[in-house]
């Protein structure tokens, strides 16, 4: 019976997160100089920036995390598209239920918590869905 994660998942599981860490500096950026800057609402903020971090996550984790094979427009790329849609919907509910909780919380500090969730969930769908064999 082979085991779900091995060293090998554990090395992509890094390479995804030094990779995460980038998309989240690229959506964090963006979020913030939206929401500082431009005083964009916090939920357009959250897809502008998100989709930034995202297109680099492609490029990025198809290449160097998971070196995938396929064509750039190819299934994979509409799995991965389904995949970062599905964690923004989850992002932004994480940030609608923390605004409602903890009212007057700063619109930076709100999307920590936010990142953290979502870092698991894409790393899991993408391993297992996306960028799988």
């Amino acid at each position: 019976m082979q085991k779900k994660f091995d060293t090998e998942d554990i090395k992509k599981f890094v390479k995804f997160g030094i990779t995460g860490g980038l998309n989240t500096a690229i959506d964090f950026v963006v979020y913030t100089v939206l929401v500082s800057f431009f005083a964009v609402n916090l939920y357009t903020a959250q897809v502008v920036g998100y989709a930034c971090g995202t297109l680099n996550s492609y490029i990025v984790n198809r290449s160097w995390t998971f070196r995938s094979k396929n064509k750039f427009f190819s299934r994979e790329l509409i799995k991965f598209i389904i995949v970062n849609l599905i964690t923004l919907l989850i992002s932004l509910a994480a940030m609608y239920f923390l605004q409602q909780w903890f009212v007057g919380i700063n619109k930076i500090i709100l999307k920590l918590p936010v990142v953290a969730v979502t870092i698991v969930v894409n790393f899991v769908l993408s391993k297992l869905w996306v960028f799988r064999g």
